[in-house]
């Protein structure tokens, strides 16, 4: 069963034709309706009306520049100007919310059938909790599989989306005790390495992953925590702090990276 759904959601992906056609039109819809554009009117509200007209929306949701305001000129007739606006929607959580729905039924749909979603927008991501008959099918080992899930999301919805959207994947409550996995494993190897003063990395793992390893160690004594990689799949490597020469300013000198980039 898990070769099949797996087949499934490989075959999805990789069928370059239908998918690309499919997502780009999507992506040439998105940006077609939400670039800004400018307008040109006899007057600054004839010009929004129209603005309002064309995408379809109220005054509120579009955010307006003015780039001239008219003029009437002599009797009308003579220096006449038109209006000048540059306009557009602002982006909305119903869309964004709509289109990662689509996306992540019909990526979680090639491997459990009718799997249910909701999303919560945090301050530094959308999180996107999926519920089916087979969460462990959707986590898949090691949460291999909801990883891979949520890269192709995030990638899609980075394609479609003019602004930048970060994006977990969750089912069953996997991240949150993958999280205090990772801390567990960030003291341990913290702790191997300030007995062997021997440096330790992780497996390659994502951006989210690697700043939880960071926080976890940023406050350990003796221990300094860096990235080390290309692509998205980067190792944390963990290495025993090195104390600053005497003739050296501490300030100056470089400590652990907690933070991705």
């Amino acid at each position: 069963m898990v070769g099949h759904a797996q087949s499934g959601l490989i075959g999805l992906f990789c069928s370059d034709v239908p998918l690309d056609k499919a997502f780009l039109e999507g992506k040439e819809k998105i940006t077609q309706m939400t670039e800004a554009k400018e307008f040109l009117s006899k007057s600054v509200d004839e010009a929004i009306a129209e603005a309002c007209s064309f995408y379809s929306c109220s005054r509120d949701e579009l955010e307006i520049s003015i780039l001239e305001g008219g003029s009437s000129g002599i009797f009308g007739l003579v220096g006449a100007k038109k209006a000048r606006i540059k306009a557009q929607p602002r982006n909305r959580l119903a869309d964004l919310d709509e289109m990662i729905r689509n996306v992540a039924e019909r990526l979680c749909s090639a491997i459990v059938p009718e799997p249910r979603f909701s999303i919560e927008h945090q301050s530094d991501m959308t999180k996107v909790t999926v519920s089916s008959s087979d969460d462990e099918l959707l986590i898949g080992p090691a949460g291999q599989t909801l990883s891979a899930l949520e890269y192709i999301l995030g990638r899609i919805v980075a394609r479609r989306w003019p602004n930048p959207v970060r994006i977990m994947l969750d089912a069953n409550n996997f991240r949150e005790k993958q999280d205090e996995e990772l801390r567990r494993l960030a003291r341990e190897l913290a702790e191997k390495v300030m007995s062997t003063g021997q440096s330790e990395s992780t497996r390659p793992l994502p951006s989210y992953q690697r700043r939880i390893m960071h926080l976890a160690l940023q406050n350990t004594a003796g221990i300094q925590t860096k990235s080390k990689g290309d692509g998205p799949l980067k190792r944390v490597l963990i290495l025993p702090r090195i104390p600053a020469p005497k003739n050296e300013d501490p300030e100056k000198t470089v400590i652990a990276q907690t933070s991705e980039k």
